[in-house]
């Protein structure tokens, strides 16, 4: 009789009855393969555990298994831990066991970066993220440069300042917002979650540069601002945002506020702001600051684990049936969802005060918001750019819930985008168009918690695939602070430099001119290029107003011949261009004798 097999004692008990069946003439089943190294054991081991399956197969599909962006993260920091390192998107790209086993190569340090440890009774917040913190987490750590999701706020201060007074309010501030004192764990646990730690105070540097004429003081700061950015920020380690305060001249400042958007939207920077500069004003005034408790990201989460996800996904499936494909219109670039974050190039266009005025009222007195009429001129210009009828491009919603008490206090990172599917509609006017558009957009709202990729995944799209590589982020939250004074402080020169990963980001800044601002990577777009949208923009705008009873397909048909005069134009400019070029060098070939003149080779001739 034949010894038994010791293989066999390591199969679970289904496959030893499928062996079983095999054996005795059954159907015949092949034996998944069992790892044969101590590197697939491993990798296979924390899959399981990651994944929370009984069992997992060298060659199983990571997707298939229920794999996302999120169990990545904690699956790579396992790894590292382990001893294997791997970045996320090889995990996504190989997809199998043997695949990662084959691949990761030994680990180079300890453990990635962790907060520091710290008993239960010191951590007074521990909750899990939002779903825009989930993807924006997975991206930080998934082999982006340090510069993604950095957000720099930049502006002058001019006035009498004192220092330690803004630095003690900060520090205030700080102290009295959890949401300021956020980190993120990713290795502890089968999900991320992030960790409010009590005691953590801001980094606030103070330089001098009142000794610098100012071309130097200039380029000194575009230094600054590039160096400030590839630091970027430990996500262990609270709190994720550092001060740089220059002075200039005895009367004014440069404020360099540097945050990662994983903890700040735009709406929470202006509560900050705003915060900060009250408690400035009553320190300077010697009478105790009474800060607001701002409610922070455990009450939105808690509301958001309440909501139907089944109903949400079946809005979102619903949306997109019959979507023909994605919509992109830039140069292929960075792959699997690595963020990059280069110096980005900047257009910014600007709707005339008039145009401006009446555009409101058009609005207004059809029921419409500003923001809808934005998003429709956009969705034609990207329908003519792809020469489809049916485009999708992102739309970032607040996510804020009207009906969760305080949720428009609250300082953490609420955002979301979204995916906004646009037909040009053949018939029908502009307005009816638009109407639509934006009963559509009230849905997509009350949708608007659910995370992009278990969007994409609801439509049907393997989850490394994008629906679009442009998205619309409309500046509609209240503006808490301005470029106006602000007590004994003049506010200005107001810039915000982020990379939010995306090919093209169009910002929308309302006002008595509404502003147009691009941020673009000028290797996949080019200045010429995106400055040649944003006006096709403002000639859709300027023609809605003129005539919104036109159907959509007129307006589409004003934007093609708008294109292609900027297509013309830039390419004559850059043909002159040329051949000024191809001038200037024949005349240096020539010399100052009018003939050409040729270098003496010094070899005897």
């Amino acid at each position: 009789m034949a010894e038994p097999d010791p293989r066999i004692a390591q199969l679970s008990e289904t496959k030893r009855e499928l062996l079983g069946l095999w054996l005795a003439g059954g159907p015949t089943v092949a034996d998944p393969p069992v790892p044969r190294t101590a590197a697939e054991q491993t990798v296979a081991e924390i899959w399981r555990e990651v994944l929370d399956l009984d069992e997992v197969g060298l060659d199983d599909d990571y997707f298939a298994l229920g794999g996302d962006s999120v169990h990545a993260i904690v699956i790579v920091a396992k790894l590292e831990l382990a001893g294997l390192r791997i970045s996320a998107q090889d995990l996504f790209g190989l997809a199998t066991v043997r695949a990662v086993a084959e691949r990761a190569g030994p680990s180079t340090a300890p453990s990635p970066v962790v907060a520091d440890p710290q008993s239960a009774d010191r951590r007074p917040a521990d909750h899990s993220l939002s779903p825009m913190q989930e993807g924006m987490l997975y991206h930080s750590v998934g082999g982006s440069s340090p510069g993604a999701y950095v957000v720099q706020v930049c502006c002058s201060l001019t006035g009498e300042l004192d220092p330690e007074a803004f630095r003690a309010a900060w520090i205030a501030v700080t102290a009295a917002t959890p949401g300021l004192r956020v980190s993120f764990d990713w290795t502890d646990r089968a999900r991320p979650h992030q960790v409010v730690t009590d005691g953590a105070t801001p980094d606030i540097h103070h330089l001098d540069w009142r000794d610098r004429n100012g071309p130097d003081r200039q380029a000194a700061l575009v230094d600054l601002l590039d160096r400030d950015r590839e630091r970027g920020f430990d996500l262990g380690r609270a709190p994720l945002f550092r001060l740089t305060l220059v002075r200039e001249s005895d009367a004014r400042y440069r404020c360099v506020w540097t945050h990662h958007h994983l903890v700040l939207d735009g709406w929470s920077q202006q509560l900050v702001l705003a915060d900060v500069l009250a408690t400035y004003e009553a320190l300077l005034a010697g009478v105790e600051p009474h800060l607001p408790r701002r409610p922070g990201m455990p009450d939105y989460l808690t509301w958001l684990h309440g909501q139907d996800r089944a109903a949400a996904d079946a809005f979102w499936n619903q949306q997109f049936i019959g979507l023909p494909g994605p919509t992109r219109i830039a140069r292929p670039g960075c792959v699997r969802g690595q963020v990059i974050a280069p110096r980005r190039g900047e257009v910014v266009v600007t709707v005339p005060a008039a145009r401006t005025t009446d555009l409101d009222g058009l609005c207004r007195g059809n029921g419409l918001t500003v923001s809808t009429a934005l998003y429709g001129a956009w969705g034609l210009v990207l329908s003519e750019l792809s020469g489809r009828d049916d485009v999708v491009f992102g739309a970032t919603v607040s996510g804020r819930p009207p009906t969760l008490p305080g949720s428009t206090e609250m300082i953490g990172l609420l955002i979301n985008t979204v995916p906004l599917r646009m037909r040009c509609a053949e018939g029908g006017t502009a307005l009816s168009w638009l109407r639509e558009l934006q009963d559509r957009l009230a849905g997509m709202r009350e949708h608007g918690h659910v995370p992009l990729a278990d969007i994409t995944r609801s439509v049907g799209l393997h989850r490394r695939d994008t629906m679009f590589d442009t998205i619309v982020v409309v500046e509609n939250f209240p503006t808490t602070v301005t470029e106006e004074t602000w007590g004994a402080l003049a506010i200005g020169d107001v810039r915000t430099v982020i990379d939010e990963g995306y090919p093209l980001v169009l910002e929308v800044v309302p006002g008595t001119e509404l502003r147009l601002r691009a941020r673009h990577d000028p290797a996949r777009l080019d200045a010429a290029e995106v400055t040649g949208l944003l006006e096709a923009v403002t000639e859709c705008l300027g023609a809605l107003i003129a005539d919104p009873e036109q159907p959509p397909s007129e307006l589409r048909t004003l934007l093609a011949g708008r294109l292609r005069q900027h297509r013309e134009r830039t390419f004559q400019a850059r043909r002159n261009a040329a051949g000024q070029q191809l001038v200037a060098a024949r005349r240096q070939a020539m010399g100052p004798s009018g003939r050409t003149e040729t270098t003496d080779r010094g070899d005897g001739a």
